[in-house]
């Protein structure tokens, strides 16, 4: 794996070539990623390198998308914390993103990848329509790379034409990778996040069957009324 020193001679502002025809051209050989399943992918953040710190992104449009991101990561079996993260640093929750080099939307999806992925330049703005092409291009990486978090990221944001060009490695741009670490380090966050919320859900649920019993437990029997004893029957 491609550590940041490896790649020192490459200027700092270099950024990946974007290779429309390998989006296009491998296609065909992935259009099923993961099977249906009610459980989607997790990936491996113990390998690779090392997440970055970052500052989670918190604000009201955040959570506003936060049950329709949910929604269409769990829909088409890819983790929802992966997605937060890729959003979060893509374009950081502002649907009307649009970057110096043309990508759009939530997810930042260039042209060419928009369209391999079902998404017409009419909807490229439309929050439901961009997450759910950038999250089947997530699962198309995901087959292609074997689930390492860190080429799908790299194909993500390089292309993976060129995780393919340097020997299924992250790319030697700058650029790149500094994006797979900062992306694993939100990833980290949301995953932490997610168990978090689930402890809370699981101790609510104990809590309700916990009142539920002590409901029937004090309710009186059948046939027993308040102000009677045994032994007046």
């Amino acid at each position: 794996m491609l550590t940041l020193s490896a790649c020192s001679e490459v200027p700092e502002d270099a950024a990946p070539p974007f290779d429309a025809y390998a989006n296009r051209s491998m296609l065909s050989h992935y259009q099923n990623p993961f099977p249906d399943s009610l459980e989607p992918a997790t990936f491996d953040l113990s390998s690779g390198v090392a997440p970055a710190r970052v500052r989670p992104v918190d604000s009201l449009r955040a959570r506003q998308l936060t049950p329709l991101i949910d929604q269409i990561a769990l829909r088409e079996g890819v983790e929802p914390a992966l997605v937060h993260a890729v959003i979060s640093q893509e374009s950081r929750y502002n649907p009307s993103a649009v970057s110096p080099v043309g990508a759009t939307g939530l997810m930042q999806l260039m042209p060419g990848t928009a369209a391999d992925f079902g998404l017409m330049p009419s909807e490229r703005f439309d929050p439901a329509r961009n997450i759910t092409a950038g999250v089947r291009y997530l699962k198309f990486l995901a087959r292609l790379f074997g689930g390492n978090v860190d080429l799908i990221l790299a194909g993500y944001n390089a292309g993976q034409g060129n995780v393919l060009k340097y020997g299924r490695q992250i790319p030697p741009f700058s650029e790149t990778q500094t994006y797979v670490r900062r992306v694993k380090g939100y990833l980290a966050h949301y995953r932490q996040r997610a168990r978090s919320g689930q402890r809370r859900a699981l101790l609510a649920e104990s809590l309700q069957r916990a009142r539920a019993r002590e409901r029937h437990v004090s309710r009186p029997l059948p046939g027993m009324s308040t102000g009677r004893t045994p032994g007046s029957w």
